[in-house]
């Protein structure tokens, strides 16, 4: 007697419903994310540096502004003497055109320097310190360019003002 065999068909799993599934949920996924758009300021750390002897006459300028709700203070040199107080306008905000003008003379007195300190209190609100920080880096289109003698005695010619932004934190 012989044995008859039957083939036996495996049957295949049907994995369409799962892949259908898989896509819907990717497609949602994607329709609820949330794209935002982030814009970063280029900024300096504060460096620490000790310094043994003076090499240079003229004292570091050391341009600082303590930026507050009341309005801003313009402090030079090392031990921060007061240069101007900016008050606010009567519109409530920081009269930056004042500000501009104060730094603007700054820059003339010292062609070579390039940054500038901010040190905000944390009540200031982020849209305003970026407007500050506007005002310190380049003149205005209609403003003819900044010329004065640098340390080495040549004419030195300029459009920015304080570019190089550092920000203090008050511990």
């Amino acid at each position: 007697m012989r044995k008859i065999q039957r083939k036996q068909t495996i049957q295949k799993l049907n994995v369409i419903p799962i892949l259908d599934a898989v896509f819907i949920f990717i497609f949602f996924l994607l329709m609820s994310a949330q794209f935002l758009e982030i814009y970063e300021i280029g900024s300096d750390a504060p460096s620490v540096k000790t310094v043994e002897t003076m090499k240079d006459k003229k004292p570091p300028l050391n341009l600082t502004l303590d930026i507050s709700k009341t309005g801003i203070t313009v402090k030079t040199g090392l031990d921060g003497n007061v240069y101007k107080t900016i008050a606010m306008n009567t519109q409530g905000n920081y009269d930056l055109e004042s500000l501009y003008k104060t730094l603007t003379k700054i820059k003339k007195e010292n062609i070579e320097e390039e940054s500038v300190i901010l040190r905000p209190t944390n009540k200031v609100p982020y849209k305003k310190i970026v407007w500050i920080m506007d005002a310190c880096r380049e003149l205005k289109q209609k403003d003819p360019t900044l010329a004065a003698k640098g340390k080495s005695g040549q004419l030195k010619e300029t459009r920015t003002l304080f570019n190089q932004i550092i920000f203090e934190t008050l511990i």
